[in-house]
């Protein structure tokens, strides 16, 4: 009797040890749960402020570069001629707004400005500047106040835009910005819609040819040179970046007697860097 008694304790026991264990797993499935949910909110909220700043930034700078662009718009005097209802000619002068280059304008905006960069029918309108290294800009806008998309500065170790080779460096910026559209340059129509860029270096304006564009790493040292020991060295220079172009733009080769800017821009976070090369052409009169 009293074994019997015993196997049905032993048994109610074995139930209720049973359940006990059954009830742990799923309180610890729930807690797990829990957690993941806030985790995986928490990662929503955080990208989603990220998204937000980044949003707002890229707003914020394009508002900035329209504002210094509008600096240069003036109202330029155009003589015309229009026919009377009587058919007698009409002579008079409207103001029609014009885009000018103002370095010395420029200069008070920033007093590292060296220049400005335009390639039409893009965004790329942009002051040019220059500081003791090249950091200084990677996160700065061309006023000098802290900005994601940085600004278009000029390598420091290079002979600048009035010697024989320098770099320009911008962001490819994920909105269109900066010097993302040097991503262009892969496709063959583009090449052939933008032969030149309009640069303007101090007081003076030029149009430059577009004559080699290519990919490459950042750590080419035969790409990114900063100095060239002789003509001979240069030359070989010229040949080197010449032969690397994708697309052949009908120019004439450069030679040691050119000034040539080569613009390069990041193409992913490995190192490879999108390259357009140019030389100075003639000088415009504005």
């Amino acid at each position: 009797m009293d074994k019997a008694k015993d196997s049905k304790q032993e048994q109610l026991n074995n139930e209720i040890t049973g359940k006990k264990h059954k009830k742990i797993p799923n309180a610890i499935y729930n807690v797990v749960r829990v957690f993941a949910i806030l985790f995986a909110g928490g990662i929503l909220i955080y990208a989603s402020y990220n998204l937000t700043e980044s949003y707002l930034n890229y707003k914020e700078d394009e508002k900035k570069y329209a504002q210094i662009n509008q600096m240069f718009i003036k109202d330029n005097e155009e003589k015309t001629t229009e026919k009377s209802q009587n058919n007698k000619s009409i002579r008079y002068t409207k103001s029609v707004p014009t885009w000018k280059w103002d370095y010395k304008e420029m200069l008070q905006y920033n007093d590292e400005a060296k220049g400005y960069i335009k390639l039409n029918g893009t965004r790329i309108q942009y002051p040019i500047v220059e500081h003791s290294d090249n950091d200084f800009y990677l996160k700065r806008g061309s006023d000098k106040v802290y900005n994601g998309a940085g600004a278009i500065f000029l390598d420091y170790r290079t002979a600048g835009l009035d010697g024989k080779m320098c770099i320009l460096y911008g962001h490819n910026m994920l909105d269109g910005s900066m010097f993302k559209e040097l991503m262009n340059f892969r496709d063959d129509d583009f090449c052939r819609k933008h032969p030149t860029f309009d640069i303007y270096v101090g007081y003076r304006h030029y149009i430059y040819y577009v004559f080699s564009v290519f990919s490459d790493k950042d750590d080419n040292e035969n790409i990114y040179k900063y100095g060239f020991a002789n003509d001979g060295e240069f030359q070989n220079w010229i040949n080197t970046v010449s032969s690397r172009s994708r697309y052949n733009f009908g120019v004439r080769k450069p030679d040691t007697s050119d000034k040539i800017i080569m613009c390069s821009t990041c193409v992913d976070d490995y190192g490879n860097r999108q390259i357009v090369c140019l030389y100075r052409g003639e000088e415009v009169v504005d």
